[in-house]
Formats: structure tokens, sequence, C-alpha cells
């Protein structure tokens, strides 16, 4: 069977399952399968695939059409640069996320060199994106899951996502701030935050991910609640990540515990996805803070 056949079959196949950009989702498997990039299926569409090949695919086809998240089935995804790998462990990072990571590069470019926490670390995404962009900083991501800071650990070996010499990185077990004592610069946190609710009704890939990455209580704000009054007493600056309906209660919020200026930047679709607060909006460490 030739790959532009095999291609067109799966891309059917994931259409009637009802997945999103079956097309992309298919050329993504396939190539995986094949270990191509994907674009090199362009130049190889009268390629007769072996019986072998398509052994590997077809569990992997059925996998998807299953709702499996792709990231999960290819072991990897693309974040911010990075090559990152991905299993059920933690949260498959997503694409709002590169976001807070570009805005947490332009805070970090106005501190002097120091330590940045990253709260609910998971696959590690957020600090080793940040050290590649702001090496002269010390970083440390914190995760109340073992799973997850093993494969935190995995992605700072990989050559694909590992930080730059020189550039330290640790990981570390906590219960949010727990025990942690020493001030930082900047706390960034894209915790749980999505309510019951929301997960009943989420997309199934969604569900793939573990409930304690997911799970925010009854308004998606309850780790918050817990985080900000032991944030405010080491750390002057944090960016947080929540849902648009949130932004608003989460700037309150850190108001009420001890950040009075706040200020709630836009996602990728213009909608309000981070909370910037800061006990002090020095405009000499950063300009742009309103």
């Amino acid at each position: 069977m030739k790959l532009l056949s095999v291609l067109e079959a799966t891309t059917s196949h994931f259409t009637k399952h009802g997945l999103p950009s079956p097309r992309l989702q298919a050329e993504l498997l396939i190539a995986h399968a094949l270990s191509l990039p994907r674009l090199g299926l362009y130049l190889q569409f009268e390629r007769e695939l072996t019986a072998p090949e398509l052994e590997i695919l077809r569990p992997l086809v059925r996998r998807r059409a299953a709702r499996e998240p792709i990231q999960h089935i290819t072991g990897t995804t693309s974040f911010s640069g990075l090559t990152l790998r991905c299993r059920s462990a933690a949260l498959v990072p997503r694409p709002e996320t590169e976001l807070l990571v570009e805005h947490a590069a332009r805070i970090l470019a106005h501190q002097p060199a120091g330590l940045v926490l990253d709260v609910g670390t998971g696959t590690g995404a957020i600090p080793l994106a940040l050290a590649r962009r702001q090496p002269q900083h010390r970083y440390l991501g914190l995760d109340i899951s073992e799973e997850a800071l093993l494969l935190a650990q995995e992605n700072c070996a990989h050559p694909a996502s590992a930080p730059p010499e020189g550039t330290k990185v640790d990981w570390k077990r906590s219960d949010l701030l727990h025990g942690q004592t020493e001030v930082a610069v900047l706390l960034t946190a894209n915790l749980p935050y999505l309510t019951p609710e929301e997960i009943a009704s989420a997309e199934p890939e969604v569900r793939h991910d573990p409930i304690l990455a997911l799970d925010g209580g009854s308004d998606g704000l309850d780790l918050f609640r817990r985080l900000l009054p032991q944030a405010t007493l080491i750390c002057p600056t944090l960016l947080c990540e929540c849902s648009p309906h949130q932004t608003a209660n989460l700037s309150a919020l850190a108001q009420q515990f001890g950040y009075p200026h706040t200020r709630i930047h836009s996602d990728l679709t213009s909608r309000p996805r981070f909370v910037e607060a800061r006990r002090d909006p020095d405009p000499c460490l950063d300009p742009h803070f309103a």
C-alpha cells in the first residue's frame, strides 16, 4: 500500500472519530512510525509501505483514534524551541504557556542574577525554556509528583531540552512552597486550574493527563490560595497562568495576599490568561510594567 493511500485512509479514519486537524494528526503519526520528518512524507508519496511498517503504524492509529494525546504516543512535544519528552506522568505543555515563558524572560532580563522558582513544574518545560533565554539565573522546579520530577530530570539531561552549560537547573519534590526559604527573583506557576465540571466536559485528550495536574477545586483557584501566602514571604514577583475567566479573581487574590500591583496579559487568542503580580512595580527593573 502506497504512503499516500495510507495517509488518506488514516485521515478519513481520524475524521470519522472526530479528531481535530485529522490530516495533520495523520501526517505526524505516520512520520513518527516511519522515523521521517513530517514534510519528508511529501517526497515519498509513491513509496510502498512494507508489512512490518504497517504493523508498527496500526496500533498507533488505534490509540490516536481512541483520543490518546499524540504527544503520549510519539513520546515528545515541541515547546518554546525545545523538544520535550512526554508521557502520562505530567501535563502535556500547552502552546499558550510559551507566552508565559516570553513574559518571564522579559521580567528576568531586568533582574540581577538569582533564583527562579517554578511551582508545579511537570515536564520542566518552563524552567528549561527560561534557562535557554536567561542563562544567568538559577532555576528550581518544584512538584508534588515524583513521576513528574523524574520526567523533568530526563528532559534536563536530554540534549534537545537541556540547559546551557553552566546554567544550574534543579528539581525538588515539594507541596507548593512548603519548606522553601531562599528568596527568589521570580516565581512562575502553571498550577492545576480546572474545575470538576470543566474536567468532565474537556476534550477526551485532556483526561489522559494526570488528575493531579488538572483539578484546581471548585472554582479552579484552590492551589493559588495556598501558594500566595507562601510566596509573599520569599518572592517579590509572580507570573501565573490560569483560565481566562479566572484572571480577574486571581489578580484580586494576589492583591489580597500582598501583591498590590498586578497586570493581566492575554494569550495568542487575545483572551486574558496570565497574571503578573508584584509587591513593588519598580519601573527601573521593568519599564513596561504599568
